[in-house]
């Protein structure tokens, strides 16, 4: 009976001491623990970039989406302007004492000089109101440039706000007078002349602009435009979905309005530069 309570002490005491030790964990290395961390950081920063790449197709669609919204409001407002038109019309015949034209006349008596439906009919020129200056210039419109541009000198990025900026000054002409615009910059084009191999690195500036009764933001490119004969050439990025042209023509759409409740920039001397 002692013999046995004996072996069965000396059992427990065994399983004891194998439980309490346990498996032993081989220790870790230097370079093991390196290549772990490594690979971590490896598969996180592709995480990352894979959330990245679905956060940038978001916006563009995004993006997209507004653009579409803007020329759809654009279209709205240029529907709006002819009913508003007929409108005037109906009460100035009535007022006068004439028989008031039909409200919704057949499709054929729609057709105006200046309008194809819902889209503007722009000449080979049209002028071109600028909001940042208040002022008027004529514009070239030219369907074989995709971006518009704009006459500047003296072109400088600066930072407002936590934005990109860029001030430059409007140079319509080579003559004297200039004047001073600051607006948002939007992004850098490289553009090829077609008299040199090299790209040209140029500012693209967004500006809120008004051809007809028409107000748009658009970007233009900044670039010295003042050896050329119009200050302002009009793009395909402009022109697309808004507008038809015909070359035949000069100013179809009515010279805008100068604001007569916002300020004109003033005029600055070309010697005077900053």
């Amino acid at each position: 009976m002692s013999r046995l309570f004996v072996l069965i002490a000396t059992s427990t005491v065994f399983l004891s001491a194998c439980i309490q030790q346990g498996p032993q964990t081989p220790p870790v290395s230097a370079t093991e623990l390196a290549d772990s961390l490594q690979q971590t950081e490896s598969r996180l920063t592709q995480q990352i970039q894979q959330q990245c790449d679905v956060l940038s197709k978001q916006e563009k669609s995004q993006a997209d989406e507004l653009q579409k919204i803007s020329k759809t409001q654009r279209q709205f407002e240029g529907r709006m302007d002819v009913i508003e038109g007929k409108i005037d019309t109906v009460i100035v015949k009535q007022h006068k004492g004439d028989a008031a034209p039909p409200l919704c006349p057949k499709p054929a008596a729609a057709v105006s000089t200046n309008n194809i439906g819902n889209k503007l009919v722009v000449g080979k020129t049209e002028w071109l109101w600028i909001e940042a200056v208040n002022r008027v210039y004529e514009a070239r419109v030219d369907t074989g440039a995709t971006t518009s541009s704009i006459s500047a000198i003296d072109i400088t990025p600066f930072e407002k706000d936590g934005k990109n900026w860029v001030r430059f000054r409007l140079a319509p002409d080579d003559g004297d007078d200039s004047f001073i615009v600051e607006a948002p910059l939007v992004r850098y084009v490289k553009i090829r002349q077609a008299s040199a191999d090299t790209l040209d690195k140029r500012p693209v500036a967004s500006l809120t602009v008004r051809l007809g009764k028409m107000t748009e933001v658009a970007e233009f490119t900044l670039n010295d435009r003042t050896q050329m004969t119009y200050p302002i050439l009009l793009g395909r990025e402009f022109l697309r979905d808004v507008a038809v042209v015909d070359v035949a023509k000069d100013n179809v759409q009515p010279k805008p309005e100068i604001v007569q409740n916002q300020p004109q920039a003033p005029s600055v001397s070309k010697t005077k530069k900053k």
